[in-house]
């Protein structure tokens, strides 16, 4: 999350502050609303890539594995450490 600070004029902050009243927001929350409308509307294209014919098939053999109860989770390295060694004793 990114925290962003910003100066507004005095009848800057008073108009928005006006509408921000008229919709139930205060300031802060009624431009944060503002700015996340407004980042939504740009047209952002996310690359995207082909996975090799190896990855894919490692994907496929560990969403079979996830479905068919052979996977573990972990909460943390340590966690994992101590699997590891399992496998290697």
């Amino acid at each position: 999350m990114t925290k962003l600070q910003i100066t507004l004029t005095d009848q800057e902050a008073s108009i928005l502050r006006m509408k921000a009243a008229s919709l139930g927001y205060n300031l802060t929350k009624f431009v944060k609303f503002l700015l996340g409308k407004k980042a939504l509307e740009y047209d952002v294209s996310i690359p995207t890539y082909k996975m090799s014919e190896k990855t894919e098939k490692r994907v496929e053999e560990a969403i079979a594995d996830y479905e068919a109860g052979r996977t573990y989770s972990v909460d943390s390295v340590e966690e994992l450490d101590k699997l590891i060694q399992q496998d290697e004793d």
